[in-house]
């Protein structure tokens, strides 16, 4: 389903963009593989059953993500917040690999059955190096989702994109963040 949705998000941001670069003086064949490199890395990001294949899907996604929302080179709002969500977004995601880094030293797994399994076998397993790996694993997700109070970017992020890209991120990217966290929290609880 989400793949679906993944791909059909990136189609429909896909036409929604010819008129606009068009109009903006942006028609660049890079910006076309980059919504289709971060409909792969969304695609791969909820398909995957380990946190480490998890992290580079949502780089994958990121990095596609930050390029096309300083698209507008010459904008300075549109470059200001390519910046702002880099450093952010980089911040949110160290702190997620912090935490499955955490998570792999109190269990000695990435993998989402396994970390299952490994609580249920052995609950003297869920140290507080447990507990600080699942929070800071859910906390790079909640940035992802802008979920409060992460969500201090997601303004200036909005504003500054293209209008198309915006509508991408609204979707495709809250969608993937949502159905992976979901996968994840069923693994850690």
């Amino acid at each position: 389903f989400f793949d679906v949705l993944f791909l059909a998000s990136a189609a429909l941001t896909l036409l929604a963009s010819f008129r606009y670069l068009d109009r903006e003086g942006l028609q660049h064949p890079e910006y076309y593989i980059l919504v289709l490199f971060s409909a792969l890395g969304m695609m791969l990001m909820t398909s995957s059953l380990d946190l480490i294949v998890s992290f580079v899907a949502l780089e994958i996604m990121s990095l596609s993500v930050y390029t096309l929302v300083g698209f507008r080179r010459s904008d300075r709002r549109s470059n200001e917040a390519a910046m702002k969500y880099f450093v952010l977004g980089s911040a949110a995601s160290a702190i997620f690999l912090y935490g499955v880094a955490l998570l792999y030293g109190a269990l000695g797994t990435a993998h989402l059955d396994r970390i299952l399994e490994v609580i249920h076998a052995q609950p003297q397993l869920m140290t507080p190096l447990f507990g600080l790996g699942a929070w800071l694993v859910v906390i790079g997700f909640l940035f992802k989702v802008a979920s409060v109070p992460f969500h201090m970017w997601m303004p200036d992020v909005y504003e500054g994109a293209p209008a198309p890209i915006t509508g991408f991120m609204t979707t495709g990217l809250k969608a993937a963040a949502f159905a992976t966290l979901l996968r994840v929290l069923m693994a850690l609880c």
